[in-house]
């Protein structure tokens, strides 16, 4: 069965917006198997949707969630490591010493590294916000113009995502 374009970008802005492929997939009425080759196919031409729902839970809240998940992580393993040489009475000082500098170290890469691997999932998650923001906007102030609105982001959606994420030209 032939699909138009505007159900491709529900079930995509399903599955962005969070749902399991299979769950936006049935709440659009496409085959699963039809939803997994849309998105091999979307991400074969530099719209990937992974890299789309990775953003949307980057924006504002989501990247202070991320932050504080992996800081979390970290300050346990941190925390659990501290544990075990405090148990260990056989450790010399030097070698508790020596640990906790590599603590911070490796605290100190993670972050910056971090930092460095999300710069494009930034941009796209600002984007994002941006389109946000002007859809309530509009929606406020210009409610006759919202169905335009819509209509031009969701035509400027592939581009906008090959655009701010780094995933292609």
């Amino acid at each position: 069965m032939a699909y138009d374009r505007s159900t491709r970008n529900k079930l995509r802005a399903r599955y962005v917006q969070g749902l399991p492929l299979a769950t936006a997939a049935e709440a659009c009425k496409v085959p699963y198997n039809t939803a997994r080759n849309w998105k091999r196919q979307d991400a074969e031409e530099g719209n990937d949707w992974d890299i789309q729902r990775n953003a949307r839970r980057m924006t504002k809240s989501g990247v202070e969630e991320m932050a504080n998940e992996v800081l979390g992580e970290l300050a346990e393993q941190f925390l659990a490591t501290l544990e075990a040489v405090k148990k260990d009475p056989k450790m010399a000082a030097a070698q508790r010493a020596d640990i906790m500098v590599r603590l911070m170290d490796g605290y100190n890469k993670a972050i910056g590294a971090a930092s460095r691997a999300m710069p494009n999932a930034n941009r796209l998650a600002v984007a994002m916000d941006v389109l946000k923001f002007l859809n309530i906007f509009i929606a406020g102030r210009f409610p006759k113009m919202r169905e335009q609105f819509l209509e031009v982001t969701e035509a400027a959606g592939d581009d906008l995502v090959r655009e701010f994420s780094g995933s292609g030209a």
